[in-house]
């Protein structure tokens, strides 16, 4: 009967040979390792959109929702300089050792029991040099960034009907939105930063298909009941950060909207009621048609 041993590299080569599944395993996971480590690591706050420079900092922005954040990076370079070193250095003298001296034969005495031995002298102590040394050392330049991000959000809209919101069938009211530009202001990097917005856009809905445009409109309902309306307001954005006097624009928008209820009863206005006296100030404007009858015609909104 014969008994073939293998050696321990050959069975080491067959485990390794069952088990492919495992080993292309381990060799994925290392790949994605090295990939992780030599991957660069970003160093300016998230924003999609650059901006350029504003003086020395970096800038871009970026629109979430109802709000735009700004960010800005700054990269502080420090010159390559000189430094001079000081150092001490302490270094101890050895004392030579004396010579040896020759072995004397030393009779003893007979010393009395009140006299005490004199004692063997303290070897001196070693001697301390102290000096010091000046170097001059060369540091090169170095480089040190700092990023930051701010958040800003335009004021809300409102909406505003005139003379109320209990109208009539037919009568007509003024709609009003509060959309104006204003602007916000904060810091970015301990610099104070600016964000400017400006509506360009001012759309009302009144439903049924029916839309005006304007900060200021006015409108007839020609139905009772009760009627939802929708101002919806876009606004343009644009910053600064001090050091720069020209504003940055932001390539996207930033859209608000605002809704109100509007009653309106069964009974219409006509022609034979009173006309009532023109206030101070008034003006009378040439219409294409009866505004009562026809709230939409030229010159009635």
């Amino acid at each position: 009967m014969w008994i073939t041993f293998l050696p321990v590299a050959t069975l080491q080569y067959f485990r390794f040979m069952m088990h492919p599944v495992k080993m292309n395993s381990i060799i994925g996971l290392t790949v994605m390792l090295s990939l992780l480590a030599i991957a660069p690591q970003p160093t300016f706050a998230a924003c999609k959109n650059p901006g350029g420079s504003s003086g020395s900092n970096k800038v871009g922005s970026q629109v979430n929702g109802s709000s735009v954040t700004i960010c800005a990076s700054a990269e502080i370079i420090s010159p390559a300089r000189s430094v001079t070193v000081k150092s001490v250095v302490t270094a101890t003298k050895p004392i030579a050792k004396p010579a040896p001296k020759q072995a004397v034969k030393v009779i003893p005495k007979l010393i009395p029991a009140f006299h005490k031995p004199a004692s063997a002298a303290k070897p001196p102590k070693p001697k301390v040099i102290v000096s010091k040394k000046t170097k001059v050392v060369s540091k090169p330049s170095s480089k040190n960034a700092t990023a930051a991000a701010a958040d800003f959000t335009p004021a809300d809209v409102s909406a505003n009907v005139y003379p109320s919101n209990q109208l009539s069938v037919g009568q007509p009211a003024s709609f009003e939105s509060t959309a104006v530009q204003h602007y916000r202001t904060g810091t970015l990097l301990n610099l104070p930063t600016e964000v400017r917005f400006t509506p360009i856009s001012v759309i009302w809905n009144f439903g049924s298909g029916y839309y005006l445009t304007g900060a200021f409109v006015g409108h007839a309902f020609n139905s009772a009941g009760t009627h939802a309306v929708e101002v919806r307001v876009v606004y343009a954005v644009s910053y600064r950060i001090r050091g720069s006097s020209s504003w940055i624009s932001e390539p996207d928008t930033i859209t608000l909207s605002e809704a109100l209820k509007v009653e309106v009863s069964a009974s219409a206005m006509t022609k034979n009621q009173p006309i009532e006296k023109p206030s101070a100030g008034s003006k009378v404007l040439l219409v294409g048609q009866d505004c009562l009858e026809n709230p939409g015609t030229f010159g009635c909104n």
